[in-house]
Order: C-alpha cells, then structure tokens, then sequence
C-alpha cells in the first residue's frame, strides 16, 4: 500500500511540475508576444540573438535570460515580419542549438532580414586545433583549452578529450564548424553572399582563438 501511495505522490507532482512548466511558457510566449508588438513600431529593427543578459547600444538583445529586452526562446522562431529587420548579430550562439534547430533558426534570420541586410556572427570552430591534434601538440591544446573545470583535469588530459571538450562542453554544445560548414549551412537556408572576416574591436565582444567570424548578406 505505502508503494503504491508512494508511486501515485510521485505521478502527481510530476504532473503538477509538468503543469507548471506549460504555464510557464505559455506566460512567456504571451508576454513576449506583447513585447514584440511594440517593438515592431521601430524602423531600425537590430537583433542580437543569444545575447544572455547583455544588452548592445541599438540592438534587442533575444534570449532566455530574463536581463535581455526580449524573453523569447529563439527555437520557436524569430517573432518579427519577414523583410523588416535592418541587421542580425550574435555571439557564440548558434553552437548551443541542434542541428534542427539552427538551421531553422538561420532560416528565420533570412526571412527577416530585408534585402541586403546582414546577419553578423561568431562561432566557434575547429580549424585552429586540427594540426595541433594530428601533431600530437598536448602543450597548445591545454594552453588555448584553458577553461576545463577541475574535477575534469585528470580526465581532459589527452588531445582528443581536448577536443572533445573544446566541441561539446559537457553538453552545452550541439553543433560545431569549421570554415567552410558554417557556409554550407547559410548556402542551404538561402544566403548567397557569405564572407568569412576578421576579428573586430568596434563590433566583436571579445577577441577569442576559436572564434571565426561571419557575415552573410541577404
């Protein structure tokens, strides 16, 4: 008896939680849908997709986090009429999403753009590491994968499980580049005109080894 009483306790909160979690998206949808009317007035729409709780000068910042302008979870789409938006950004974003999910996502950056109008990222991508894995370089992985936890040290110790890391991180990762997937994957959403820059101070959050940097124009 106490099992089963046991069993059905834990049916129900399950339920309840699952309840909960509905409303809650449902509140943040609705809110969010609100949000976007009014920012639909503007005539200088500027995104920045996966900005966390900070916030640039011109742009609405759009994640999750409750510090950004607008609370929105980016896998239902990009809230805002198709050819309206004058520029798209973001940074060390689009590595967190399944496959799935950014190549729907870069679809709705192409949709909303208006024509010529750039969509301006960085990524993280393999290109640097791969010489120093077949070489066998511990000393340069372990130098520019610096952010391994602790308790991982012992584990995160080979170049492989480096670069295991420097891919997945412990599953914050979902996707990875190199230079010429990343193109691959705007070319097969819609773009044409994809060019792989430079780091730059002015625009960029912060200069990062892995990072490469992309602008594609609709």
């Amino acid at each position: 008896m106490n099992k089963l009483i046991k069993s059905v306790t834990k049916i129900f909160v399950q339920a309840l939680e699952d309840l909960i979690s509905i409303f809650k998206l449902i509140t943040l949808y609705i809110r969010g849908t609100i949000n976007v009317q009014k920012m639909s007035r503007s005539k200088d729409l500027r995104l920045d997709l996966g900005c966390s709780n900070s916030q640039k000068k011109g742009y609405i910042g759009i994640d999750l986090t409750k510090g950004s302008n607008l609370t929105w979870d980016l896998r239902w789409g990009i809230p805002f009429n198709s050819d309206s938006v004058e520029s798209i950004k973001s940074d060390h974003f689009f590595e967190h999403l399944n496959i799935d999910d950014l190549l729907f996502v870069l679809s709705e950056c192409y949709r909303v753009l208006k024509k010529g109008s750039e969509l301006n990222f960085t990524v993280p991508h393999l290109d640097p590491y791969l010489n120093a894995y077949i070489d066998n370089d511990l000393k340069f992985l372990k130098e520019k994968i610096s952010d391994i936890p602790l308790k991982y040290n012992k584990i995160y110790n080979n170049p492989f499980d480096l670069i295991m890391w420097l891919l997945y991180r412990n599953g914050e990762h979902k996707v990875f580049f190199d230079s010429k997937s990343i193109v691959a994957k705007l070319e097969h959403v819609g773009f044409k005109n994809i060019i792989i820059r430079k780091y730059n101070k002015n625009n960029d959050i912060n200069k990062r080894f892995s990072s490469i940097y992309v602008v594609a124009t609709k």
